[in-house]
């Protein structure tokens, strides 16, 4: 089963649409605004560069404020681990991440945010392609 992605452009989030079959949705739209303005995006994926990858965990790791933090929880030690790994993958943040980060950066307890992504994220039906059921 085969997963499309798209970005919408109204809304700016990632969109993606589970099908039966190997052919493109007919007419897609966003699952959070209902925008058929839908741009196709391709899922990125990792090649490990030693090096590189050592530096970050290197940088990291050498940074005792920034580890104090993750060994003890700190919501903005996690924003910034994030923000560097997402740099060092070349990554972009998208919008859903980003108010992940931004709750984080304020200190907050994201628990209850993750909670409703998942929910709202699983409880969607899947869009299947035009006339397959």
């Amino acid at each position: 089963m085969p997963i499309y992605e798209y970005r919408c452009q109204s809304c700016r989030r990632r969109v993606d649409i589970f099908v039966q079959g190997f052919s493109p949705p007919e007419n897609p739209s966003c699952t959070k605004c209902g925008s058929k303005e839908l741009s196709r995006i391709y899922s990125a994926f990792a090649v490990r560069k030693s090096k590189q990858d050592r530096s970050v965990y290197d940088d990291i790791l050498s940074d005792s404020k920034l580890t104090r933090g993750l060994m003890h929880n700190d919501p903005r030690a996690l924003a910034e681990w994030t923000r560097r790994m997402s740099r060092a993958a070349d990554e972009d943040v998208t919008p859903e991440s980003q108010e992940i980060i931004d709750k984080l950066d304020k200190g907050e307890d994201i628990s209850e945010s993750v909670a409703e992504m998942k929910k709202s994220y699983f409880s969607e039906e899947p869009q299947s392609a035009a006339g397959e059921e």
